[in-house]
């Protein structure tokens, strides 16, 4: 442990505590913009301008003590031991922590009341290697437990992350439950080494992973084989395996998921995972073959490219064009910051090496607003913008009664523990103007009632080039229904009308089950209404020079992905069109004139898109049918390659009829269980 790790640096400024003896000296010393409502012996601690304020309610005690740790479980050093009952506030000595707690005085009895607090909130838990380990990881299987305790955990409104600093652990076991994140602190991966990670494939029945949601894990390393058995809206980012990875259970269904600037020693085994994208990762082998697995930016034990059903469905780009890794928080030599990974171009493999980080930027954690559900809406989280101050959401759901506004270059906001957005305004979630280097990682937005957009980059489509600090969107994912029975909607899940914007692994979910689950509201007599969740397009691009990688849309209305923009490309995509639809005439095209709607469409206006590995997969309870699964022009610079349609289980007797533009099987009715297509348009023959 470094010397510094006593100074847990949230703050480079000496804390200010403000003590509080009662609810009107709370009204006395709250901040300008903020106002801590507490119960009866509720002690609460934020960070602001660089200052962390304690603040408590409690009576009847001739004094306090304040006392504060980096950790949760570790050792807590007395801060200030006389603190009167009149007094509203004290400066510190130059110690920096990430817990406080407060005892009351009382005679010559102390007494403990309010717990711990952290600057973080109550979802977080950061670990220290001095800690109690025992404590640890009661707390972490506590969580779990009720994160993973039945159907209903997909939908909790509970959220966590584990935090580690440096060091070894080998006794933990990190499980990781819906809306969990584990991060290490540490400049590279190696730095931060846990016993294990579990990743449940119990919830549903048979091992079925296709539901397993939400988790991510990130900056660790991890000495056993390692199963992460996972779907959509999961990531496993700059991680180090010593041995093996597997990708699901031997015998249970999944159908994930994303791998990014990670090292795994051993063998990687898809399993039964019908998509995977992995993206500038190293490893010795890949074992497995499905749907469609695509690889960029890799190095090791790369597989072939190849596309037919007697060889396998995989697709390799050897280098990936430009990307940069999500923004990490880590313990830096002046303490907590975050680290901002520069742009790389044509690269293969990891960003960084067991000795170096990596090329990037630090930001100290004093430029952050530390965002709390408890304390914070639209108008504190858009003043801090406004102020030039980047954002970090810490773990819980947050009312957006109007969208957050970026306006500022190179702004991050960036959320741990699937911090949640939920929109609550008519209008959307995050709108970023036509700016430079904006980051937005990590986060889940919520639609409301009903918005135009969820995310929005660019007001409107411009001329503006950003390439050379480009804005990056890693780990967004966006949600419409499924929560609870009310009406949800949305037009647009995610515009993207600047040029440049980097997406990096996108989940784009008009939800398929639950609650509030419908084309539209359904009125069912004595049951009541069943409301529903009417979203008509995932993503639109309008913006030119915009790349996705490992894009997931589902379940949308209209066009799934519709892109006009110039010089576009998407590596990995997935899709599954909507199940539940009404009849043939409520999903149809070109003025009602096409049956369906393609997941995939590029505005005939297009001249130049490439697309490598898009899967778009048919689970049916209707019969309907979709007359093709792509559609694009026919242009000299429009190339699509490795296209796959599926049909998985269902009711319904409809189909998928054409792979793209009229060309390739029928999936479904009348046709098979898969079809291919390698090239599109296909080579001229000589």
């Amino acid at each position: 442990m470094k010397n510094n790790r006593l100074a847990f640096a949230l703050f480079l400024a000496f804390p200010v505590l403000f003590a509080c003896a009662s609810s009107s000296s709370i009204e006395e010393s709250k901040s300008e913009e903020i106002e801590e409502r507490l119960e009866e012996n509720e002690t609460r601690v934020k960070v602001e301008s660089g200052k962390a304020k304690v603040y408590w309610n409690a009576s009847g005690y001739d004094g306090f003590e304040v006392y504060g740790s980096e950790s949760k479980y570790g050792n807590y050093r007395l801060i200030s031991g006389d603190v009167p009952i009149k007094e509203s506030h004290f400066v510190t000595p130059s110690y920096r922590y990430g817990y406080y707690k407060v005892l009351g005085v009382k005679g010559s009895e102390k007494i403990e009341f309010g717990g711990t607090s952290s600057v973080f909130g109550d979802e977080t838990l950061i670990v220290s290697s001095g800690d109690d380990m025992a404590k640890v990881q009661a707390e972490i299987e506590e969580r779990h437990s009720h994160l993973e305790s039945s159907w209903e955990g997909q939908f909790s409104s509970s959220r966590f992350a584990a935090l580690f600093y440096p060091g070894a652990y080998p006794d933990i076991e990190m499980k990781l439950g819906y809306y969990s994140s584990a991060l290490g602190l540490g400049a590279t991966p190696y730095a931060t080494e846990l016993g294990s990670l579990y990743v449940s494939t119990e919830i549903l029945s048979n091992n079925n992973s296709t539901c397993t949601f939400w988790r991510n894990a990130m900056n660790l390393s991890f000495p056993e084989s390692t199963q992460f058995a996972v779907s959509q809206a999961t990531s496993l980012r700059r991680c180090h395996f010593a041995k093996n990875l597997y990708l699901s259970h031997p015998s249970g269904w999944s159908s994930g998921g994303f791998l990014a600037d990670s090292v795994i020693e051993g063998r990687i085994e898809s399993r039964t995972q019908q998509q995977w994208m992995s993206r500038n990762d190293e490893f010795a082998s890949w074992v497995g073959a499905s749907h469609n697995y695509v690889f960029s930016g890799c190095a090791g034990g790369v597989p072939s490219s190849a596309w037919s059903e007697r060889t396998s469905r995989t697709s390799v780009e050897e280098k990936c064009d430009k990307i940069a890794e999500s923004p990490f928080l880590y313990d830096g030599e002046s303490g907590l910051s975050v680290f901002v990974p520069s742009i790389r171009e044509n690269a293969t493999g990891v960003s960084y090496s067991r000795e170096n980080m990596g090329q990037g930027k630090v930001i100290s954690l004093d430029d952050f607003h530390i965002a709390s559900p408890l304390r914070d809406n639209a108008a504190t989280l858009n003043k801090a913008l406004a102020d030039g101050r980047h954002i970090l959401f810490a773990p819980g759901i947050y009312s957006l009664e109007a969208p957050l506004h970026i306006t500022k270059p190179n702004t991050i906001v960036m959320g741990i523990g699937y911090a949640t957005l939920q929109i609550a305004n008519g209008r959307g979630g995050v709108e970023i103007d036509d700016v430079d280097g904006v980051r937005l990682s990590q986060l889940l937005v919520d639609a409301g009632e009903g918005s135009h957009f969820m995310v929005r980059a660019g007001l409107e489509k411009s001329e503006l080039r950003h390439e050379k600090n480009p804005t990056v969107l890693s780990d967004l994912f966006c949600r419409i229904g499924g929560k609870e029975n009310a009406h949800t909607e949305c037009d647009v899940s995610v515009i993207i009308n600047s040029n440049d914007v980097i997406g990096d692994n996108f989940w784009l979910w008009r939800a398929d089950h639950s609650r509030g689950v419908a084309w539209d509201d359904v009125d069912n007599g004595r049951d009541g209404i069943n409301y529903g969740n009417p979203a008509a397009n995932g993503l639109l691009v309008e913006g030119d020079h915009v790349t996705c990688y490992g894009l997931m849309v589902e379940h949308f209305e209209s066009y799934q992905t519709l892109w006009k923009g110039e010089y576009g490309k998407v590596v990995m995509y997935q899709c599954e069109v909507p199940y539940n639809v009404p009849s043939q005439d409520h999903w149809k095209s070109e003025s009602g004139e096409r049956d369906g709607c393609a997941a995939y469409k590029v505005d005939p206006s297009v001249k130049n898109h490439y697309g490598l590995g898009l899967g778009v997969y048919w689970v049916h309870y209707s019969y309907d049918f979709l007359e093709n699964a792509f559609e694009c022009p026919d242009a000299e610079g429009v190339k699509l390659e490795h296209l796959v349609t599926t049909t998985f289980s269902g009711s319904g007797n409809g189909g998928i009829r054409h792979v793209v533009n009229g060309f390739g099987g029928a999936v479904g009715e009348g046709g098979s269980s898969r079809s291919l297509v390698e090239i599109y348009p296909a080579p001229a023959q000589e």
